[in-house]
């Protein structure tokens, strides 16, 4: 049956020649004989034949020569499935018990030759035909003065027991891990699986009744003694780690889990050990990974903490530039305001000098008439002369006026961004007239459809700016290689509170892959030709931020463009610091 059979034993019987049940007590154990005897009442003959029908396992007295019943227990009506009173006076062969006849026959032998049977695995049938296990134990007895007459047959039913045994066999092979039964007192192994095979690379015949150390098993055999005695202290073993010598020479790394059990008055431990050599690799390996990669992460940190600090540096000088650059188209346009105000300025101050020195000529002519002596006609015509002069210089002097006062309130706007409330048209005159050099020099007509009653509370400045940088760059981009043509300034009121005001040209319009980048600062098509790519970033800018509005741009190639604006007539409040007002003188 192997280590794990869960065996009986017996006392050897006893030849005895006295009649009754005294036999019986020598089948039994001391210990058992102590207990039945301190329990039962009576004589010691009776005590045991109480036990004899007591006993749970199959008792059963039969006579050599013919098998035939003497006598059965309880025992062997509960294992057999039929009354005692039905077999005894009949031989055993009748009842066809026994399922494989030969075993009966050795046994028979084994007991003539040594007056007893011990713990002979058989296999009986029951009445109803089932099989069942059983641990037999017989012994020759004499009886009726007859020597060795007569057999006495003791049966425990092992079935159950067996069905475990073999369950517990076949998950002891299959268990993919290392595992061993050992005699606790001299580490020799009674048991090993098939892993315990592969890993070590020994068979199981050559390891039974050997030890680990003549084996060769531990990679340090002073380590057993310290997981033995970490086994007596704890009495388990959870997860205990060693060193063994595996197949071919290789040191592997395993984890111990181990219990103590107890079998024929022995301790044994049974011991699994699970191989994890593979496992803790990996483990390194990803620890190690772990650290390169942590510190390739570092690396990686710092040289992104530089790249961001060249970033930074890279554009806090782009903002810089763009910021001069920006300073750099208003004083542009600031310039062409003073190239406006000197070209528009020109002809009625040129009008005023040519006719104030006429009158002086005149003057003069009156002073020698005087002298000389004058007629009435001369008088008349010196007062009408004079009369003419002074009604031109005053109108060329109130246009003159009227431009400078244009300009001022144009330079005042652009230069410091105040707030105030202001005709849309007006702004818009104001602001051609200041570009009008430029315009009628590139040939281009600007026409405007404002109504005159359309106001805003916003701020001129950014406004006029947003719309020279828009005419400028329909007169540049928008008409460059071709004729010039019209530019629309329009605006209607789309509610009380919003406005659509909208520039519009005919020129070469812009290319389809271009309109998504019109507004991003430095983009040009111009680029090396004049051309910072800031206009109209900065219209973008002006118009979303500081007057509170939107800007689109419609456009196909060939057909011109049309920047549209939608505006809030009055515009939200900015924290702006105000340039101080230009003075009069």
């Amino acid at each position: 049956m192997g280590f794990f059979s869960p065996t009986l034993y017996y006392h050897p019987l006893t030849t005895t020649t006295a009649p009754g049940m005294g036999f019986f007590a020598n089948l039994l154990s001391a210990s058992l004989k102590r207990r039945l005897i301190s329990s039962l009442g009576g004589t010691n003959d009776d005590r045991f034949e109480r036990a004899f029908h007591a006993s749970p396992d199959w008792i059963v007295i039969t006579r050599l020569s013919d098998g035939l019943i003497i006598d059965a227990n309880k025992g062997f009506e509960t294992i057999s499935g039929r009354r005692a009173a039905d077999v005894v006076g009949h031989p055993m062969a009748q009842f066809n018990v026994w399922a494989h006849p030969e075993q009966r026959a050795r046994m028979v032998s084994e007991l003539m030759q040594m007056g007893t049977v011990r713990d002979t695995l058989v296999q009986l049938r029951r009445l109803d035909g089932t099989l069942r296990d059983c641990m037999v134990n017989a012994s020759l007895m004499a009886l009726g003065g007859s020597t060795h007459s007569h057999a006495v047959w003791i049966a425990r039913d092992v079935t159950d027991q067996n069905a475990l045994h073999e369950q517990f066999k076949a998950a002891f092979q299959l268990t993919p891990d290392f595992m061993s039964i050992s005699r606790l007192s001299d580490g020799t192994y009674v048991e090993v699986n098939a892993a315990f095979e592969q890993i070590t690379g020994l068979t199981r015949e050559n390891t039974l009744g050997r030890t680990s150390i003549e084996l060769r098993i531990w990679h340090d055999p002073a380590a057993r003694d310290a997981l033995v005695q970490a086994f007596k202290t704890q009495g388990t073993l959870h997860e205990y780690f060693i060193l063994i010598n595996g197949r071919d020479g290789q040191v592997r790394e395993a984890l111990v889990n181990a219990a103590t059990f107890e079998a024929r008055g022995e301790r044994y431990m049974i011991a699994l050990l699970r191989d994890v050599t593979e496992q803790r690799r990996v483990q390194e390996e990803i620890q190690s990974l772990n650290t390169e990669l942590e510190a390739r992460v570092m690396r990686r940190t710092a040289d992104l903490e530089l790249t961001n600090q060249e970033l930074s540096r890279t554009l806090a000088n782009l903002q810089t530039a763009k910021d001069q650059l920006v300073q750099s188209e208003k004083l542009a346009a600031l310039g062409a305001l003073v190239a406006g105000v000197a070209h528009e300025l020109n002809t009625p101050i040129g009008n005023g000098l040519t006719v104030a020195s006429s009158l002086q000529y005149r003057v003069q002519e009156f002073d020698a008439l005087m002298t000389s002596g004058m007629k009435r006609s001369d008088l008349v015509a010196f007062i009408n002369d004079t009369k003419q002069a002074a009604d031109i210089m005053a109108r060329n002097l109130a246009r003159a006026g009227s431009l400078v006062t244009s300009f001022k309130q144009v330079a005042v706007d652009q230069t410091s961004s105040q707030r105030r409330r202001f005709s849309l048209g007006v702004l818009v005159a104001e602001i051609l007239l200041t570009l009008s050099p430029s315009i009628r020099k590139s040939g281009c007509t600007v026409t405007t459809e404002i109504a005159e009653e359309l106001e805003m509370d916003s701020y001129p400045g950014p406004l006029g700016q947003v719309l020279t940088n828009l005419v400028n760059n329909a007169v540049v981009h928008g008409y460059r290689d071709m004729p010039c043509g019209p530019i629309t300034i329009s605006a209607q009121c789309s509610d009380t509170d919003q406005l659509r005001l909208e520039v519009s040209d005919s020129g070469h319009g812009i290319l389809k892959t271009d309109l998504t980048h019109v507004f991003e600062p430095f983009f040009t098509t111009r680029m090396g030709q004049g051309g910072s790519g800031l206009g109209l970033h900065i219209v973008h800018n002006l118009v979303t931020s500081v007057l509170g509005g939107q800007i689109t741009v419609q456009s196909e190639t060939g057909q011109g463009a049309v920047f549209t604006l939608k505006l809030p007539r009055t515009a939200p409040r900015q924290e702006v610091s105000p340039q101080p007002p230009l003075k009069d003188d």
